[in-house]
């Protein structure tokens, strides 16, 4: 089992390199299967989301090579396939190769997908989507199964998921005819998959707004494209600064839209502000409470900063509440803050915070990525030692993140833990390769 090992009470000073986008780079490596040739991807992250959809995608006949940050995938070979419980239930992003495989053989079909644990996050909306571009959707007890050519229509979301405006995105860019997406979601992520769809051929008017018109191509042609960094990560660490009394500088920042996050942070009596293809945040003066603070979809406050959010406002002298309207069982967070000395509750949801105490050293565990991060921000600003278990959930979506914020001041390290004895390792992220080949799967079969 491992760990991640930190001493609390430095200072973080100095600069960090902004990571590719977790949330960019997972859409658009579905959208690769779209494209009739290669793709070449650079300043992807290498993260353990990443590599385990490009295994997904290996067992179904795609090629991929990470060097560093520049990826190159061949979707040539790929086949139709059934992606089961062990590669669906490894990662979210695996929901949305139902709409990239769709759009590109008319079937496809998956395991109900798997991820971090913060509520039900339903595909009820997938489904629905898919079933507007008329093809045939079938749920089923080991998965959901699509079949036939989608044709464009009107796809209305009553609610703007982000998963579901990109796999209709996924589906319809190689429909027969013209599509509307009413509600579409419009965060920054949307947006970089729409892009990276029109600089390999497709067609797609309103991007950036809520209502998105896909006309339909019949193919996409192999692109180069650089992805942007992550805004998840970047308020991370400008809150892990801010959580020290530091002052970091975070670089690669040219396009990253921290609406909603930078907000966020001023309101908590924060200096954050960018220059040029940098951000940087000076955390002189007191922590400020919020009142209040609602997660909520794009421009708002982000959901994916709100436990992060929560171990900074435990460093405010008063009374905070957080309340969270996009995940129903978001607040794993609570009870680890409360084994390090924090005054934090919650109901069924809102998080009560009570800060302005000192946060000690503890054993604490990750339930998801959010919270993994958040504890170890906890654990910097603490007196004396953590440990934060559950630092798989961490490499989902944070790179090397114990090299990367050893590097402004932070005392922290992986070890592994064994029966006799622990040992410190260099981080390393899985990598792997579908070595057999299949062919399309008995369930994928049966169903076509």
């Amino acid at each position: 089992m491992s760990y991640i090992s930190i001493i609390g009470g430095n200072r973080l000073e100095g600069e960090i390199s902004l990571q590719g986008s977790k949330n960019a780079t997972l859409p658009i490596l579905a959208a690769c299967v779209l494209c009739d040739g290669p793709v070449e991807l650079f300043n992807c992250p290498d993260i353990s989301d990443v590599r385990d959809l490009l295994y997904a995608l290996s067992c179904a006949g795609v090629k991929s090579k990470l060097t560093g940050h520049r990826l190159e995938l061949d979707g040539s070979d790929a086949v139709p396939f059934f992606f089961g419980p062990e590669l669906a239930g490894k990662t979210r992003g695996g929901v949305l190769l139902l709409g990239a495989f769709l759009g590109r053989f008319f079937e496809a079909g998956m395991a109900y997908p798997g991820g971090c644990v913060i509520g039900a996050r339903p595909i009820d909306l997938h489904c629905k989507v898919l079933k507007e571009l008329r093809v045939i959707t079938e749920e089923r007890e080991d998965g959901v199964f699509v079949k036939g050519r989608p044709r464009g229509g009107k796809v209305v979301l009553p609610y703007p998921s982000v998963g579901a405006t990109e796999n209709a995105l996924l589906a319809a860019v190689r429909a027969e005819g013209t599509t509307k997406i009413y509600g579409a979601a419009r965060e920054p992520e949307v947006a970089e998959l729409c892009r990276f769809l029109q600089k390999a051929g497709a067609k797609i008017e309103g991007v950036g707004t809520s209502v998105l018109r896909i006309e339909g191509v019949s193919r996409l042609h192999g692109i180069s494209y650089t992805l942007p960094g992550d805004r998840i990560v970047a308020g991370t660490y400008l809150a892990t600064a801010a959580m020290t009394g530091g002052d970091v500088i975070l670089r690669n920042t040219t396009g990253v839209c921290m609406k909603g996050i930078f907000e966020s942070l001023r309101v908590a009596g924060l200096t954050v502000y960018r220059t040029g293809d940098a951000m940087r945040l000076r955390a002189s003066g007191k922590r400020l409470p919020v009142k209040m603070l609602k997660t909520a979809p794009f421009p708002a406050f982000p959901t994916d900063m709100q436990s992060q959010m929560t171990a900074l406002l435990t460093l405010a002298a008063g009374e905070s509440v957080i309340c969270e309207t996009v995940f129903e069982s978001r607040f794993g967070i609570v009870g680890e803050l409360q084994k390090m000395g924090a005054d934090v509750s919650c109901d069924k949801q809102c998080i009560f915070i009570r800060g302005g105490k000192k946060l000690h050293g503890a054993t604490v565990t990750a339930t998801d990525l959010r919270t993994g991060a958040a504890l170890v921000m906890a654990g910097l600003a603490a007196e004396g030692e953590s440990r934060v278990y559950g630092s798989e959930f961490i490499a989902r979506g944070y790179e090397n993140i114990c090299g990367t914020l050893s590097l402004v001041g932070a005392k922290m390290a992986q070890t592994e833990e064994y029966e006799e004895k622990t040992e410190n390792r260099v981080w390393q992220q899985k990598d792997g390769n579908c070595e057999t080949e299949q062919d399309t799967s008995s369930a994928l079969r049966q169903f076509v």
